[in-house]
């Protein structure tokens, strides 16, 4: 599967970082650390610079928000995602979840709102 590189750090080696891509289905795979059995937590400013960049593709939330998301939330400076799982390789302790698009850019929009 191709994806384009939407947001990581500087500091990533060998895979090891939260990072997020654009998939050419249309989705995007977070790869976090490993929160639960169900969840990974990301941080905030990597899924935020995701959705810039996801926006910056032509992408955006609707006039009318959508309903919240139950695959990705914000929580302080994370965000806990509970998409579902790959098998794309991500060293010990971390592990990378798919979600749409719209639940990406609906939840930085909730985070942004409720920030303020």
């Amino acid at each position: 599967m191709s994806m384009q590189l939407l947001a990581g750090t500087m500091e990533c080696r060998n895979g090891n970082c939260p990072t997020a891509w654009l998939t050419e289905r249309g989705s995007v795979i977070v790869q976090g650390y490993i929160a639960s059995a169900l969840t990974v937590r990301v941080p905030r400013d990597i899924v935020e610079r995701a959705a810039r960049e996801l926006q910056m593709h032509g992408l955006s939330v609707g006039a009318v928000p959508a309903p919240r998301s139950e695959t990705i939330r914000a929580a302080g400076e994370w965000f806990l995602v509970a998409g579902t799982p790959t098998t794309l390789a991500c060293p010990e302790g971390e592990r990378a979840h798919e979600i749409l698009v719209s639940d990406v850019l609906t939840a930085v929009d909730e985070a942004t709102r409720e920030a303020v």
